[in-house]
């Protein structure tokens, strides 16, 4: 299972595999691996709210994987129908995506969709800092936790 998400994120591009050239509409960028995690700068930003906006059959915007794709062209073409994509317009559908197990050909035609991505606040898969916090280094004993009761009592009228 790793492997098959490893793989869906290497095809959208969203970790690189060794070196990986990416085209969009507004610009080619190359990734290696001294640039691991970095993407196309020169894509728009286009924040959820915007995204929200676009959610009808005449105007149909998703967010995969912290990137906006115009997929209003493709809603007859959808091999699952255009009602499962409409269930998403002007949301995130990164979920309903990667759930369904999508063929590679099937991630490589959502390039041609392609207009944006998330604000850096926004995202959730994507972020700059890739690292996770640290812990706290506050260790408590058992006896040093203090609980608060409360007493409820029930009425039955």
């Amino acid at each position: 299972m790793t492997t098959s998400i490893t793989s869906l994120l290497q095809a959208l591009h969203i970790i690189p595999t060794s070196s990986i050239k990416q085209k969009t509409s507004q610009s080619v960028t190359t990734t290696n691996k001294s640039n691991v995690g970095l993407i196309a700068t020169s894509l728009p930003e286009i924040c959820l709210k915007t995204v929200a906006q676009h959610d009808d059959y005449s105007d149909c915007w998703i967010v995969v994987y912290d990137r906006v794709y115009d997929v209003t062209n493709f809603l007859q073409d959808h091999p699952g129908g255009s009602d499962i994509i409409m269930d998403y317009a002007g949301r995130d559908a990164t979920l309903a995506f990667h759930g369904t197990g999508h063929s590679g050909d099937a991630i490589e035609q959502m390039r041609e969709y392609l207009i944006g991505e998330l604000p850096s606040q926004e995202r959730i898969f994507r972020t700059k800092n890739t690292q996770r916090r640290p812990t706290s280094k506050l260790k408590l004993k058992a006896s040093e936790i203090k609980y608060d009761y409360v007493q409820r009592s029930k009425s039955y009228d």
